[in-house]
């Protein structure tokens, strides 16, 4: 019965929430800022292939807690342009939110210091179960209802930069910049242009420590995201072994605060990397926290193709 309750509660709150959904968020943009910031597309000199798995509220039950699959591609065309694409899939007790993103940024070459801009375009749709609707105490004839179950179309645009010199980088996302929804209800308000209203920023330094056999990364992310509490977080890596293993953490101030751990192995062309996430929310005694599991595949080196030749 207390499962039942909780999955009913956690639906009506998707259900309230169908017009302004959150966006997706993942604790690997420290390995990869390709899924926070379109501005990062191309940054590297290889193509890159990123498949990510998260799961915020494990053990909540089988079909309320919130699981993303994500697969995404970037790679340099050239010196200055890179060319991106992601895909998504967000389920959320009865909720489900597709999205479809293409990305490109142009870099900035100046000595040592590069810094892209980047511009991203999203389809995305959501919609709810029909099961949903199977509830005797729902009114089918609600218009948020129906609209829902009809499924919603939005197109979204990003805007996002990425700089770094030497071991120093920063970054800054807008999210949001301007939505539009395609099909249209009389009956439901429009999608609002949310122009500059949501952001992510972050800054990071890696140096080496001990004559260079292991180095540190310090860096701080602040958020601000739709239908979330402004957020920051602070985090710390360290790489050992060349850079073939990777353990952090992070702590989170903001929407109930929490705690991460991060764990990575980067071998030749191929990394995989884990993360578990506490909250210190009350209602983290209904769940077993969050797993997030990235497997990245790195190829294709520019540089190296133009050196060959």
């Amino acid at each position: 019965m207390k499962r039942l309750i909780l999955f009913t509660v956690f639906s009506m709150i998707c259900i309230s929430q169908v017009w302004s959904q959150q966006e997706i968020f993942s604790r690997h943009y420290l390995l990869n800022p390709i899924l926070i910031n379109p501005g990062y597309t191309g940054f590297q000199d290889h193509h890159n292939l990123l498949f990510n798995y998260n799961n915020q509220l494990s053990g909540w039950g089988d079909n309320g807690a919130p699981k993303t699959v994500t697969a995404s591609y970037n790679a340099p065309v050239n010196e200055h342009i890179g060319l991106g694409a992601l895909l998504s899939s967000d389920n959320a007790a009865s909720l489900v939110t597709s999205r479809t993103s293409l990305s490109y940024a142009y870099k900035f070459i100046v000595n040592d210091f590069n810094l892209s801009l980047g511009l991203a375009t999203t389809f995305e749709q959501r919609r709810l179960k029909g099961a949903a609707l199977l509830d005797p105490e729902i009114d089918t004839s609600d218009p948020y209802l129906i609209d829902a179950t009809n499924g919603t179309k939005v197109f979204d645009a990003a805007f996002g930069l990425h700089g770094a010199a030497q071991d120093f980088y920063f970054g800054l996302a807008s999210p949001n910049l301007i939505r539009a929804r395609v099909n249209k209800d009389n009956e439901v308000p429009n999608e609002t242009n949310t122009f500059l209203e949501y952001f992510l920023a972050y800054v990071g330094y890696k140096w080496a420590v001990e004559d260079n056999n292991f180095y540190v990364e310090p860096s701080i992310l602040v958020r601000n995201l739709r239908d979330a509490p402004f957020m920051v977080d602070f985090n710390g890596k360290v790489y050992f072994f060349e850079d073939q293993l990777i353990g952090g953490l992070t702590y989170t101030l903001g929407g109930g605060d929490g705690i991460s751990v991060l764990l990575g192995a980067a071998l030749t062309n191929f990394d995989l990397y884990y993360s578990y996430t506490s909250s210190f929310q009350p209602s983290q005694q209904y769940h077993n926290g969050g797993h997030e599991l990235s497997v990245q595949f790195t190829f294709g080196s520019r540089k190296k193709k133009m050196e060959d030749e």
